[in-house]
């Protein structure tokens, strides 16, 4: 259902892990559960009706519907995706603050709710233009449009890449205050501007996707059996954020059935 493309420009990738090309030889419709990331998205969509119901969205396709944009806010809870047909879709897979670099205002002013519609002129002219353009051109496109609003002189706050679970899990808010130079209100504050949750959520999210990762084979499109990692105190612990990030237990989860999804994410098939 979807194809995964990995930036060519070497600066781009500091920002920007991939982009995702919709597949139209899926069988459709195709329901899914998606699970809280490290990152976030931003995806264009043409010819595309949705519709929003709590943690829940649905796609159609409709002739009617111009380019719009959807912008993902930081997931925290396992969301069904709907697609009742095959539409156009191209996404952009940001790194965990690499979308902070592309726009004048922080992510979470943009992205407060799961999901919304970007209200950006300047993107959503870009979106009429992109598929306006030849499928086989739309990420070189993409790509140049990128690098034209690329803001690398950005706000501090963001240059804070906590991509691994040894620098940030066993780090406490006086700890993260610290390394960042910033007392503890003002730097609560400002990872939420810029991260969309608090620092104990996107621990909490690191840990449960580095368990994930873990466990997860690319041959076989499936995982192996889970167990806690050095990061969670005990199995009571590790069950607990599983349930909560995936809706499941890790034996009712492992025995599901997964596509490939967005950057490194995998979904689970409903």
């Amino acid at each position: 259902m979807f194809a995964n493309i990995i930036p060519s420009s070497d600066k781009l990738k500091r920002y920007v892990s991939s982009f995702t090309i919709s597949l139209k030889e899926a069988r459709f419709p195709v329901k899914y559960m998606a699970f809280p990331n490290l990152g976030t998205c931003l995806a264009f969509f043409n010819h595309t009706a949705f519709e929003i119901q709590g943690d829940e969205i649905n796609f159609e396709k409709d002739e009617t519907k111009c380019p719009q944009i959807i912008l993902l806010g930081r997931l925290t809870s396992p969301t069904v995706v709907t697609y009742k047909q095959a539409v156009e879709e191209i996404s952009i897979n940001f790194t965990p603050s690499g979308i902070n670099y592309f726009f004048g205002m922080p992510f979470l002013t943009m992205a407060g709710q799961t999901f919304q519609l970007l209200a950006e002129p300047q993107w959503n002219e870009f979106a009429s233009r992109l598929f306006s353009e030849v499928p086989e051109k739309r990420i070189a496109l993409l790509e140049a449009f990128l690098l034209s609003n690329l803001i690398e002189n950005t706000v501090d706050p963001v240059k804070w890449d906590f991509g691994s679970v040894a620098e940030i899990a066993q780090l406490s808010v006086h700890e993260l205050a610290e390394t960042a130079c910033m007392s503890e209100r003002n730097f609560l504050r400002q990872f939420q501007k810029y991260y969309g949750c608090s620092p104990s959520t996107y621990k909490k999210i690191l840990r449960f996707r580095n368990a994930l990762d873990r466990q997860y084979s690319k041959h076989t499109n499936s995982y192996h059996k889970f167990s806690p990692t050095k990061h969670y105190f005990d199995s009571s612990h590790f069950s607990k954020e599983f349930k909560e990030f995936t809706g499941s237990t890790p034996r009712q989860f492992n025995k599901a059935s997964f596509m490939a999804g967005n950057g490194s994410s995998v979904f689970k098939l409903l």
